[in-house]
């Protein structure tokens, strides 16, 4: 009997080792990745003998426009995500996933179901463990946050939590991949650690990769899609509808920290506010069919009883999983892209050109990723527009794409203008170039089309119609450097009166030292 399932996702970002310097499109390539394939991880297409029937369910699930970002098809020139799973849990039963808790004398051993790593044509990627706790030891409500606090852990969220452990495990080891022992005890970390994610996490993606360089991109912690069976529970909140609501009642006090994924205590303390959290994050549907689903920016659960049909178990690990993997594509997408802005609007060392390139590559990237990433409804299920809806209002894409879309579009208007100053510069330098000649050109001319026999008079002297001409020119002359100087005198004002402009947008005022 299953009596929990546990799948962590770690988002990381990726960049290809040589290309940082390049346009986003070469630096986010799929096909510029080097793979080992010699690693213990199998590209795969095509579902396992035996989840056929899975797989179309779930694809007839999904709008097929949503399929390209899901799904890896190899052959379609749409494919936005390289898919590759690890391929001893699909022949063994003796894969372990070890997490020890501090003040527990076992560890909690979790069989691994599977394991995936995606990477995706944004320059992030997931890795995935799904986990299965078939022990009736470590089944009590408490062990089932354990441990979802304790397994999630990719490195320490304070320095002196390695001596203290209330955050973070005693150790993690994954036995039996390739008769290798993954094993972080988060000791060796150092205060010059910050943001490194654990050597184990590190080490099963370097198997696969070999050019890439990789680093947390959310949080120091992976995120939890959980299901968890209790028929005491349950019951509590079939038989109460108010009961998650609150504040007083015990159940409460659990369903908030099993979706939050607290460890021993409620992170709020306010009633008022608990009360509001819960009813915003919690799905009640199938309330009365003791299935209950919670959301938020760490999870995504679900509590039932243990006569739950299996379908509906079925639906949750596929289904309702892959939909808050594609939320966390999206979120992840949405900081890599943001990140790139911020590293784009500090190249003030190089030329309008170089950075000009490196603007229009991420501009188009980002429309690709609004129109084959980011979508507004991915289902015509109810159930699955609803839990989009409440994936995208908890994780706060909203405001999170706004804002990308105002920092892109800033960005965008400023290399913009930086490019018609540069064409406004050179054409300026070829006028001043031809008003400075043109008397030149004239005064040659004339001299080429008169003889000194014509010019002369008479007797010997100039002749009054050339010396005019010639003052005319001498003066025509001096008109076209005064012209110049003030141009030139004009535009050092207004470049002065430029720079006292102030400029909003945070990344912005990076920019403006291209213009000076």
């Amino acid at each position: 009997m299953i009596y929990s399932y546990h799948i962590f996702y770690f988002p990381f970002k990726w960049e290809i080792m040589g290309l940082e310097n390049q346009a986003f499109s070469d630096q986010v390539n799929l096909d510029n990745i080097q793979y080992n394939r010699n690693s213990h991880w199998e590209r795969s297409q095509k579902p396992d003998p035996g989840e056929e029937e899975s797989l179309y369910n779930e694809k007839n699930y999904y709008y097929t426009f949503v399929h390209n970002i899901l799904y890896d098809e190899e052959h379609s020139p749409l494919n936005l995500i390289h898919h590759f799973e690890r391929k001893e849990p699909k022949l063994s039963n003796h894969i372990y996933y070890y997490i020890k808790k501090k003040g527990r004398n076992n560890p909690y051993k979790l069989i691994v179901d599977a394991m995936n790593i995606n990477l995706y044509a944004t320059g992030v990627g997931f890795l995935s463990f799904y986990l299965k706790n078939e022990d009736c030891t470590q089944n009590s409500p408490e062990d089932i946050l354990a441990i979802n606090q304790y397994g999630r852990r990719i490195m320490p969220p304070f320095f002196n939590d390695t001596r203290l452990r209330n955050e973070i495990s005693e150790y993690i080891r994954i036995e039996g991949l390739n008769q290798t022992v993954y094993f972080e005890d988060f000791k060796s970390y150092t205060p010059y650690d910050s943001w490194q994610p654990s050597s184990s996490i590190k080490k099963l993606i370097c198997e696969l990769v070999t050019n890439l360089s990789i680093d947390p991109i959310i949080d120091d912690r992976m995120f939890v899609a959980t299901w968890y069976k209790n028929n005491q529970l349950s019951q509590q909140f079939t038989n109460n509808a108010k009961a998650y609501f609150d504040s007083q009642d015990p159940f409460s006090d659990y369903w908030y920290r099993f979706l939050f994924i607290d460890g021993s205590n409620a992170t709020c303390q306010n009633e008022k506010m608990k009360k509001e959290l819960l009813e915003e994050h919690t799905y009640y549907r199938w309330q009365q069919w003791s299935s209950l689903y919670g959301i938020s920016k760490y999870s995504l659960v679900y509590l039932t009883n243990n006569e739950v049909p299996d379908y509906l178990i079925e639906y949750f690990q596929t289904i309702y999983a892959r939909m808050a993997e594609l939320v966390l594509v999206q979120r992840a997408s949405m900081l890599r892209f943001s990140g790139e802005i911020t590293k784009v609007s500090q190249l003030s060392n190089q030329d309008v050109e170089a950075v000009s390139k490196r603007v229009s590559s991420l501009y188009k990237e980002y429309i690709r990723f609004v129109n084959q990433i980011y979508f507004r409804e991915i289902t015509a299920q109810d159930q699955g527009i609803e839990m989009y809806n409440k994936l995208h209002s908890c994780l706060q894409m909203e405001s999170y794409i706004k804002d990308l879309d105002g920092e892109i579009e800033e960005l965008h208007q400023y290399i913009s203008l930086m490019e018609d100053r540069e064409r406004n510069k050179k054409a300026s330098l070829l006028n001043d170039i031809a008003t400075l000649f043109l008397p030149i050109t004239v005064i040659t001319g004339f001299w080429g089309m008169n003889q000194i026999s014509e010019v002369m008079e008479e007797n010997g002297e100039l002749s009054t119609s050339f010396i005019i001409q010639s003052l005319l020119l001498i003066i025509g002359t001096l008109c076209a450097i005064c012209i110049i100087y003030k141009r030139k005198r004009n535009f050092l004002k207004t470049t002065l009166r430029i720079k006292k402009i102030p400029i909003n947008c945070k990344y912005m005022s990076r920019i403006k030292k291209y213009l000076f």
